[in-house]
């Protein structure tokens, strides 16, 4: 495809340093004088501000990145509290000031939040169809049974501040290999010990449909439903105790995000098929818990449509509360134009406009099954930017003040109104956004290498422009080696985060592998 960066172009432009690659647009989007959320401006990671950050600005101070898949050699990437991919003295200042206006020696009351990507293992052969699902990143050699491929997508995801990996589960009578290369690949990466890692149930796949509706009615769907829930603890209960990787919890409960949950139920005005779903749902439960241990806390793909009313109608309602939490697989649900949707100032109101309304709608709504709250989970993502779907149209700026607009909504409104006194502990140990798919281009908001979402209009990042929007706003990733609050412990003391994070990969050498029927079966 033409503009496509595959990693040559990585490794060129990382030769060239920030100066030839970036211009001095973005130096002037992100303005001298400014303060830092403190959980930024905590570039050691530690909790606390106070002189080590400092001291650690300054030993970066005119060390730059590249654009390469490696970063320069000194480069200190906890230091580039911009995302510029370089350290200067506004970074160094901005830190300092920070400091002084919080105080030092004082612990970040408010904790780094927490990001969520899809993260996909389907990937068996090499070569791909044109224009379908394919990671073109490193120059299209990505396979998902590779253990060092997926170390490196683990070290960029801890620099970039991606916290959480929803892995996209799907039984083997759909994908035969996607859980074996999981097992081959993403846990057996040498640093998996760094990730988080939950579910993102591929429901609208795994179980039978008929008009892209699943029908709750149908034994077959009832009982595939009853298997997978057991297969998903099983999987959850490996990445646990078989591999170093943590499992994400809230409320002590492991997370498994649902994919298009929405579409559960064939007719909405069928009360008893809906009663059949809860009470399905009820069983689902119990048998996952029998394998893992804890009830599963269960996210439903739910808030578009109750953000389309603030009234949702009953069967909508019905479906919701069978979940712990809702979210959106990305943010909008865009209709055909002749012109791309541009998120600007106009597309973030709505959003957040679409986040009033979802709070307004769920406000009131407790799940069946605890009595609790539904919890509002924002995504991030734009939304569909892929062949044959509308076009979005943004800049890395225009994402990043997207992303700020978004979390102020949810972290200084929402938050404090619905959740009082929640968010720092167990129940929610700090705000949780979505952001994207990390690793397949074809859904159209990948986070990395940027220059394969279709809706980046101008790439002044080489690739890099919307994770480093995320890592803007978010920092780097410190629960690579901080634990989250009732979700593991830290695995190394913090000491060793620069030995541990920057550890260069061996070299990759590709085996063959043999395409699997349903690899590329994904469909949106």
């Amino acid at each position: 495809m033409t503009g496509s960066l595959d990693r040559r172009s990585f490794l060129r432009v990382g030769t060239l340093g920030l100066a030839g690659a970036m211009g001095t647009g973005l130096r002037a989007q992100i303005s001298a004088g400014v303060t830092l959320p403190a959980y930024v401006a905590d570039v050691d990671g530690d909790g606390q501000l106070g002189a080590a950050d400092t001291q650690l600005m300054q030993d970066a101070l005119f060390t730059s990145r590249g654009f390469a898949i490696e970063p320069n050699t000194g480069f200190d990437y906890r230091a580039d509290v911009f995302a510029r991919a370089e350290i200067d003295q506004d970074a160094v200042d901005a830190v300092s000031r920070t400091i002084g206006l919080l105080g030092a020696r004082v612990k970040v009351s408010d904790p780094r939040p927490i990001t969520v990507a899809w993260h996909y293992g389907w990937y068996d052969r090499v070569r791909r169809p044109l224009l379908q699902q394919t990671v073109r990143y490193l120059g299209g050699d990505y396979l998902s049974n590779d253990p060092r491929v997926e170390e490196e997508f683990n070290r960029l995801k801890n620099e970039l501040g991606i916290t959480v990996d929803a892995i996209s589960w799907i039984p083997p009578r759909v994908t035969p290999t996607i859980l074996r290369n999981y097992q081959a690949g993403y846990f057996a990466a040498s640093n998996a010990a760094t990730r988080y890692v939950a579910l993102l149930y591929e429901s609208v796949l795994a179980l039978p449909g008929i008009g892209g509706r699943i029908d709750f009615r149908s034994s077959e769907a009832r009982g595939l439903l009853m298997s997978d829930f057991v297969a998903m603890a099983r999987t959850l209960v490996e990445a646990r105790d078989r591999y170093p990787t943590r499992v994400f919890q809230l409320a002590g409960r492991p997370v498994v995000f649902i994919f298009g949950s929405h579409s559960w139920g064939l007719n909405p005005r069928d009360v008893g098929e809906f009663e059949q779903m809860a009470i399905l749902v009820g069983y689902a439960r119990e048998a996952f818990k029998t394998v893992y241990g804890e009830y599963p806390y269960l996210v439903g793909d739910e808030l578009l449509p109750l953000a389309s009313t603030t009234s949702p109608p009953p069967d909508r309602v019905s479906r919701a509360v069978n979940f712990d939490a809702i979210y959106a697989y990305h943010a909008a649900n865009l209709k055909p134009s002749a012109t791309p949707f541009a998120i600007n100032e106009a597309y973030g109101a709505l959003q957040r406009l679409r986040l009033v309304r979802a709070t307004a709608a769920v406000h009131g709504l407790r799940n069946r099954f605890t009595d609790n709250r539904l919890l509002i989970v924002p995504s991030l993502a734009g939304g569909f930017a892929k062949h044959g779907l509308p076009i979005l149209s943004t800049t890395r700026q225009a994402y990043a003040n997207y992303v700020k607009l978004l979390t102020r909504f949810h972290a200084q409104t929402y938050l404090p109104q619905e959740w009082p006194g929640v968010v720092g502990t167990t129940v929610l140990p700090a705000p949780i956004y979505t952001v994207g798919s990390w690793n397949e281009e074809y859904e159209g908001h990948a986070v990395l290498p940027a220059q394969f979402n279709l809706a980046l209009s101008d790439s002044e990042q080489g690739g890099f422009d919307i994770a480093m929007a995320l890592k803007q706003v978010f920092g780097w990733n410190h629960y690579a080696k901080r634990a989250i609050l009732g979700s593991g412990r830290p695995i190394a003391p913090l000491s060793q985060v620069p030995a541990l994070l920057y550890r260069r990969p061996t070299p990759r050498r590709h085996p063959g592998a043999a395409a699997s029927p349903c690899a590329d079966c994904r469909t949106r």
